[in-house]
């Protein structure tokens, strides 16, 4: 089977490396299986950036091509406005129908497309399906959807996106059930998690002397949805007398300067720290050094960082929130409801208190066992084989 993937988002010049590097590394797992892959990314760069010498050097529209031996990139260098507007996406999902005209010249007609996010790729897809006939799936990711911030456009586009899907992929149960509001047919819905490079983010070798020292991580965007100002509150109130714990927080956005005030104000200084953002490889040491996990997020559609985290061994702590609660299980850690900074205290306490009841070699054997990234590509390709055999 010949797949093409349509990802909204992938690693490019001038944004963090790690962005979109899972559809990367399931690019990868796709072909592993036995399939043609090849995957299509329109560059979504802001007009605020234009000047007439990266338009005339470097990016006017034109499409490059990248071959890393096992599938082909073809790549559209665009501008754009804000995509979180119904005209940068529409635009978007025109240039991208113009990039996938490319592509099938290029290499041939694809047996399924594979796109990631109703808005805008699975929009993308449809209006490829209208021109071409191929068919598609999607794989939906956003967590607005879980946290009911779909506003009624962006439910529009849902909607259409999905409309002609052949499967939409959910990457959590809660997430499955949300999005029967936007299918005309509930049936299409079926849950496939996120996966991790086990291989990267190996068993810890770090052995934990919770008496000297004893570090909490957590990690994700600097966003109110991530909870990290619940995190420090609990974090001080059981932790602030204890100098030998401490709370690493990786990661950048909007609420890093409040949440440096925060530290200030919480007399933390010499516990919690701000590491900014890391790349993977940072990020993966960084897990290996710690000895537990904790994300206190309002709303997730699965929680890639704690598979990640616990694939290292470590304990987690996460809320209830729409992705979690599909990994940690009481074997690897505690759930508590969004926002209760007392229930996440206690937790947090907990971890550290009973430290020893927890297995590493069985925390990391139970991510293996359900996310390793080797059934990525088994499983998606049992789904693309179920669409061939409805085709004929």
């Amino acid at each position: 089977m010949h797949i093409l993937i349509l990802p909204m988002y992938y690693p490019e010049p001038g944004v963090p490396p790690h962005r979109g590097y899972m559809f990367y590394e399931q690019a990868i797992q796709i072909a592993r299986s036995g399939c043609r892959v090849g995957l299509a990314y329109t560059e979504q760069r802001l007009p605020k950036e234009f000047t007439w010498k990266t338009f005339r050097k470097e990016n006017h529209f034109q499409i490059t091509e990248e071959n890393n031996g096992t599938f082909v990139t073809l790549r559209m260098h665009a501008w754009n406005p804000k995509l979180s507007t119904r005209a940068g996406g529409v635009l978007w999902s025109l240039l991208t129908l113009l990039l996938v005209r490319s592509y099938i010249h290029r290499y041939g007609k694809p047996d399924i497309i594979h796109a990631h996010f109703g808005t805008w790729a699975g929009y993308a897809a449809n209006l490829v399906y209208k021109c071409y006939g191929i068919p598609y799936v999607v794989t939906e990711h956003a967590s607005s959807i879980n946290s009911r911030k779909v506003t009624p456009g962006q439910a529009a586009t849902l909607r259409t996106a999905y409309k002609n899907a052949q499967k939409i992929i959910c990457v959590g149960t809660l997430l499955k059930k949300n999005l029967a509001l936007y299918l005309d047919n509930p049936d299409k819905a079926i849950v496939i998690p996120n996966f991790v490079d086990i291989s990267t983010f190996r068993q810890s070798e770090h052995l934990t002397e919770k008496k000297k020292q004893f570090t909490f991580v957590s990690i994700g965007n600097l966003s109110k949805r991530k909870g990290f100002e619940e995190l420090l509150d609990a974090f001080a109130q059981n932790f602030r007398k204890h100098p030998h714990i401490s709370l690493v927080i990786a990661g950048d956005g909007e609420e890093e300067t409040n949440l440096q005030n925060k530290i200030h104000a919480l007399q933390l200084e010499q516990q919690a720290t701000l590491a900014g953002r890391l790349s993977r490889e940072e990020i993966a040491r960084l897990l290996a050094r710690s000895d537990a996990f904790v994300l206190a997020s309002y709303a997730e559609t699965f929680g890639i960082v704690f598979i990640e985290a616990m694939a290292t061994g470590m304990p987690a702590i996460g809320t209830i929130c729409g992705g979690p609660e599909d990994i940690i299980t009481p074997e690897s850690g505690y759930l508590i409801q969004p926002g209760d900074v007392k229930a996440l205290a206690e937790k947090m306490y907990d971890i550290y208190d009973h430290y020893e009841q927890f297995n590493k070699a069985l925390i990391r054997q139970s991510i293996a066992e359900r996310f390793d990234f080797k059934w990525a590509g088994q499983k998606l390709t049992e789904i693309y084989q179920s669409i061939e055999r409805t085709k004929k």
